[in-house]
């Protein structure tokens, strides 16, 4: 009895697990025999495909992606064919001149970009022209008040005035001296007087012009109520005013500019060359302009200098080309394409370019291949020459392509693409 009251005692003081752990453990054993049971499937998976055949992935035709892909046959009906009139042309090999191809900018000729400045100094009374103006020669651009002007002709009046009382004067001593009234060395004295008065006149007269007055206002200078005080500014040459840098009432100095006067009837179209096309870079090498503002125009223009210093962070050099601007459309600042030609040409595939058409971002062109069918053939085209385009790959010599009627196969291949 006694060892059984121990025993209970012994059991009563023996620590029990509680039902948290159990259901902890239980848990974790769960967790471990399906991780196991995961890894014996993944080796038997891995042992059944061994040495089945991996399956290649579709792929489209370059450039083409998915149901985007373009088919390889385009067939028509006799009938549609007859309505198309479409006509072919051989694929043939033709001259293509080198050319470089680059962006380029629109500047002033600065030949022929006058700045205007004034002659006198003085406060401005009045502008007669804006900003964009187109002006003739000789055309007052705008007037000066100046007492320089003033005093300049009542200084040229009173010579003047001088002069002719020794042309007087001369006159009767050349009488005087002929019945022997005066020496000779008198006559000489007069004369030599009115050589004085004619230089100074002379010199009044080129510093009038040189005021801005007309060679007609000032012979029509006789008396002080012909006497101006406004120099006219005058336009040197026609052109184009450019700038603008002069109001009404603004006091000027010789240094202060009025205008600039520009002849836009030719440009500047300055593009920078890389290192590797300077070879063909010379001095009147023909060029070609074209620009965007003006779709299916081009201007044709000469290389008139190359600037011999490189642009280290770029390392292109500045050409400059002369280009003819007669209608104006060529603008200041104006970005253009430039095609540079290299002079020499050689021998490549060439396609027309009514024969190519383009589907996203590729260049297409058809072949036919028999009675209403036409194999849709990519291209990689290169340069232009006129109606011609270099082929760098996808025809050969010889192969007839469709030319006319090209476009109306294109819109038969947009149409069943859609409906597949």
């Amino acid at each position: 009895m006694i060892n059984n009251h121990e025993e209970m005692k012994n059991d009563h003081d023996r620590p029990r697990l509680r039902p948290g752990l159990l259901y902890a453990c239980a848990g974790l054993l769960i967790i471990i025999a399906g991780v196991a049971i995961w890894q014996w499937q993944r080796r038997e998976n891995g042992s059944s495909l061994a040495g089945r055949p991996v399956p290649k992935v579709a792929t489209s035709p370059a450039g083409a992606s998915g149901a985007s892909a373009l088919p390889v046959d385009l067939t028509l009906d006799p009938p549609m064919v007859e309505r198309a009139g479409l006509k072919t042309a051989a694929i043939t090999r033709q001259p293509f001149a080198s050319t470089v191809r680059t962006t380029a900018t629109v500047q002033p000729n600065s030949y022929r970009e006058t700045p205007i400045m004034p002659l006198v100094e003085g406060r401005v009374t009045k502008v007669n022209v804006q900003l964009g103006d187109k002006v003739r020669a000789g055309q007052t651009l705008a007037s000066i008040f100046s007492a320089e002007l003033a005093e300049a002709q009542m200084k040229y009046l009173t010579v003047d005035a001088n002069r002719q009382f020794h042309i007087d004067q001369a006159r009767r001593f050349e009488k005087l001296a002929e019945i022997g009234a005066v020496s000779r060395q008198e006559v000489e004295e007069v004369a030599a007087r009115l050589r004085e008065h004619h230089a100074e006149l002379a010199s009044l007269r080129e510093r009038m012009l040189l005021y801005g007055l007309t060679r007609d206002e000032i012979s029509q200078l006789t008396t002080s109520r012909e006497v101006r005080s406004e120099v006219p500014v005058h336009a040197p040459a026609a052109g184009t005013i450019t700038t603008r840098d002069v109001n009404i009432g603004q006091n000027l100095t010789m240094r202060d500019r009025l205008f600039t006067n520009t002849d836009l009837t030719s440009v500047w179209v300055v593009a920078n060359v890389y290192e590797k096309d300077f070879a063909i870079m010379q001095p009147g090498r023909k060029v070609t302009i074209t620009t965007q503002a003006w779709p299916g125009r081009s201007w044709a223009g000469r290389i008139a200098y190359i600037d011999p210093r490189i642009i280290e962070q770029t390392r292109t050099a500045q050409v400059r080309i002369e280009v003819p601007n007669l209608d104006l459309r060529l603008k200041i600042g104006m970005f253009v394409d430039v095609n540079i030609e290299s002079g020499g040409a050689d021998e490549a595939l060439a396609v027309p370019k009514a024969a190519v058409q383009s589907i996203g971002d590729e260049r297409i062109v058809f072949v036919p291949v028999g009675p209403g069918r036409f194999q849709v053939r990519r291209v990689m085209l290169g340069e232009e020459s006129g109606d011609l385009i270099r082929v760098i790959n996808g025809l050969t010599a010889g192969d007839q392509v469709i030319t006319e009627g090209s476009f109306f196969l294109r819109a038969e291949l947009g149409r069943k693409r859609n409906n597949q």
